[in-house]
């Protein structure tokens, strides 16, 4: 059972790795967690036969993590992933001062 956000992130980050912080930061930055999981969640479900019901609630909880933490990785630009990775925000999804 997952409890947070943080470890909803983490699940999904396990099970389908960089590319797909790549489009919950996309989706979030576009469309904010909420409509933006929708969208995911028809492009992710389009892949996978498999999507469980605790994935569809993990991708809700992951994307409020995406949008909690994204100002601060914007920010950043570089963002340590949990297995040590590391993620570059591209230019575009970083807010113009």
């Amino acid at each position: 059972m997952i409890t947070s956000n943080q470890e909803a992130f983490e699940f999904l980050y396990d099970r389908w790795g960089l590319v797909s912080v790549q489009v919950m930061i996309s989706a979030v930055s576009a469309y904010g967690a909420d409509t933006g999981s929708v969208q995911v969640l028809t492009l992710l479900s389009g892949t996978s036969e498999t999507f469980s019901h605790e994935e569809e609630k993990a991708l809700v909880q992951a994307m409020r993590y995406v949008e909690e933490k994204l100002p601060k990785w914007q920010e950043q630009r570089v963002v340590a992933m949990p297995d040590g990775q590391t993620l570059t925000i591209d230019g575009a999804l970083v807010a113009d001062d």
